[in-house]
Order: C-alpha cells, then structure tokens, then sequence
C-alpha cells in the first residue's frame, strides 16, 4: 500500500477571508503564506492552513459552476474532500482498481476515487513529488 498520509481536508466556504479570520482567531491557526490563491480553471479560489503534517484547505468558488460551486450551493459549508498522498499515483490508481474501487484516470498528480467506492467520501489521492 503506498498511502503516505492525510495530505489535506478540503473545506468548502462562502467567503475566505472570514473562514480564515475565524479560525485564526478561535483557534490560532494560520493560513500558509504563499499557498493558495485564485484557481480560474477550477473555478475557486483556496487558502492552505498548516496542522502537523497535513494542511486544511479552505476553498471558496468563485461562480456558480463547477463541484464546489455545487457542493456549496446544494449543502452549505462544510467538509468537501478528504486527500491522501501516495507514492506512485498511477500505481496506486492500477492497485485500487484491481480492489474493485472505481477511479478516475491521474491528471497532473491527482485522482479521485468514487464516492460509491468510499461510503460517500470525495476521496481525493495526490502525488506531491514527481
């Protein structure tokens, strides 16, 4: 098995900079400098906060398209992905696949697992150094 760690949970917000504010100020906990920006491809724009060895990520949509646009406008805020990092992405997605598990193909490092192959999860697997 090639899973290395939580890489990130997505959390999906209205608005960033409260999101940012509020957990800074209720939690001290600080957005990473740098990372994160206006994703005009997917529609979003994102902030990494650092916790131990995995980050949380606030992803805020930017129009009304796209899987955050809808995740947001069908439930809210809350909880979107949960992403894992892996060694070897392709290998990972071909060992997954011979479990059973329903995958997407790898683009740019990154595949997503089906929600009906993890109980309704949005599983999201990331290869960071390639």
């Amino acid at each position: 098995m090639s899973f290395k760690k939580i890489d990130h949970i997505g959390i999906v917000v209205k608005d960033l900079d409260a999101a940012l504010a509020t957990y800074d100020h209720n939690l001290g906990l600080k957005a990473a400098p740098g990372r994160g920006g206006e994703v005009p491809a997917l529609g979003i724009k994102n902030a990494f906060v650092p916790v131990g060895e995995s980050d949380l990520e606030f992803i805020q949509p930017l129009g009304t398209e796209g899987p955050v646009a809808t995740f947001a406008a069908e439930r809210g805020e809350g909880t979107f992905m949960l992403s894992l990092e892996v060694d070897d992405i392709e290998a990972e997605v071909e060992r997954l696949r011979g479990l059973g598990a329903r995958v997407g193909n790898p683009n740019n490092g990154v595949a997503f697992v089906s929600m009906k192959s993890t109980h309704g999860v949005n599983l999201q697997l990331v290869q960071r150094n390639r």
